[in-house]
């Protein structure tokens, strides 16, 4: 007869037998883990099955949604102003004004100086 845990007076267990204990109960767990996952595979692939798909199949079409939508891709801004000095540095306008063009502006250069033709 199989002891139930509530029968089992764990505190009169030495240390040796309470690890033993532990490692039992945890390849038990792992076992009954992997059992339960195999049951819930093969039920997927039954119910694939029914509808005469592959698992593989009916994944791919969840990825198909997903990606028509997905945000289209951010598009590159436009360059509104270039540096005189250094045709390097760009700003498209937006956001705060580059450390570059601030400091031109501070100097007494007017903004269209800067605009791209």
């Amino acid at each position: 007869m199989i002891a139930k845990f509530e029968d089992i007076d764990v505190s009169a267990l030495s240390l040796d037998e309470l690890q033993a204990l532990v490692e039992a109960a945890r390849r038990e767990i792992t076992h009954k883990e992997q059992t339960k996952l195999f049951d819930v595979r093969n039920q997927i692939e039954s119910l694939a099955s029914s509808v005469g798909r592959s698992v593989e199949e009916l994944m791919n079409l969840d990825a198909r949604r997903k990606r028509a939508a997905a945000k289209p891709a951010a598009t590159e801004r436009v360059v509104k102003y270039r540096n005189t000095t250094d045709a390097s540095q760009t700003w498209s306008g937006r956001g705060k004004r580059p450390r570059w063009l601030q400091e031109a502006l501070d100097s007494g250069a007017k903004l269209e100086n800067f605009l791209v033709a």
